[in-house]
């Protein structure tokens, strides 16, 4: 997460938003190690506009992994690709998807209301740290939630995994 952030990071430093994060666009650079990433696909990718507001209005992305403001086209910018790997990191702590229904509207529609839960059936061994930064990168209103750079900074990457 920390490497994956970093790459975020760095593209919200030149503005650029990938429009559509998810596990399939995360590519393993090698075989022999699973920490080393790149961000593939940039098909959806654009550049901020410049002036008020500099957000973005087109709506694509994947059900399950879009930002909120993106569904309610209320605009967006580099904070819908840290809402994305909000996302990635929920599903990687606790092995689930944050919102579920029986078919794609009802995804997007528990996408949309962006409902956060963190059942103790999954999360109960998660570290109040993990939970903390993914509610921070999951906060609904783009206003609240932390940026690529922000989360760099989160005590949870401070605690020794070893």
């Amino acid at each position: 997460m920390h490497q994956f952030l970093s790459a975020l990071a760095y593209m919200e430093s030149m503005r650029i938003v990938h429009r559509d994060l998810k596990p399939e666009n995360l590519i393993l650079v090698s075989k022999s190690s699973d920490t080393e990433l790149q961000i593939a696909d940039y098909g959806l990718a654009s550049v901020l506009p410049d002036g008020n507001p500099g957000l973005l209005f087109l709506r694509c992305g994947s059900p399950g992994y879009v930002a909120p403001e993106l569904l309610r086209d209320q605009g967006y910018d580099c904070k819908s690709d840290v809402f994305s790997a909000g996302v990635i990191a929920y599903i990687l702590l606790s092995g689930r998807p944050v919102f579920k229904g029986a078919d794609v509207e009802a995804v997007l529609e528990a996408n949309k209301n962006c409902k956060l839960e963190f059942p103790d059936k999954y999360w109960d061994t998660i570290t109040d740290e993990a939970k903390d930064l993914v509610a921070k990168l999951l906060a609904q209103d783009p206003k609240a939630r932390i940026s690529a750079s922000e989360a760099l900074n989160h005590p949870w990457f401070a605690r020794d995994f070893t």
